[in-house]
């Protein structure tokens, strides 16, 4: 599976490949537009043998499907004020301070579906990364990359909060993929 320069900047992938000074190691980065025309980066090490996809998903459905899973409720159902008052917030803030040559790592989300007034749901949990997602909404972002374990849950995720102009990722695929902006 190959993937175009015009997917890869859906995603707002900038460059993909060796990483510089290191022994083979392979990794995406990403270039994530804030409301203040500032940028955000983020990145992902890739591994041949992955079973990790991307999911380019959407703010409000993300956020429905977070608040479906009860997990840091006051946050899900939150909005900017809310987000800035979080205790770690400012870890946030300094981390992506160092911008494209400290790149802060993708959030890794799980989610699946539950019944909701008859109809399928998706509910979502964040496994590792709730003060990046909650910094990048606070900024103004309105689509952003996750990180899911396996294809059936970005299968999952992209039909309940994904952003249908594009596609869930393969990160084993990814590590083929060469592109330097």
């Amino acid at each position: 599976m190959t993937y175009s320069k015009e997917v890869l900047a859906l995603y707002g992938i900038v460059k993909c490949g060796p990483q510089f000074g290191t022994h083979g190691e392979r990794s995406c980065l990403f270039e994530i537009p804030l409301a203040t025309g500032r940028k955000a980066w983020m990145s992902q090490d890739l591994s041949q043998r992955s079973d990790y996809w991307l999911v380019l998903v959407e703010k409000r459905p993300f956020l429905q499907a977070w608040a479906r899973a009860h997990q840091e409720r006051h946050l899900a159902v939150g909005d900017e004020s809310i987000w800035r008052q979080d205790r770690k917030f400012a870890d946030a803030e300094d981390g992506f301070s160092h911008g494209r040559e400290n790149p802060v790592p993708l959030a890794e989300c799980g989610g699946d579906y539950v019944v909701e007034k008859g109809l399928p749901a998706l509910r979502l949990s964040i496994d590792s990364g709730i003060t990046r997602t909650i910094w990048l909404m606070a900024n103004g972002v309105e689509r952003f990359p996750i990180k899911v374990s396996t294809a059936k849950t970005a299968q999952l995720i992209h039909r309940g909060a994904g952003d249908k102009s594009t596609r869930p990722l393969s990160l084993a695929a990814l590590y083929d993929v060469v592109l330097y902006q």
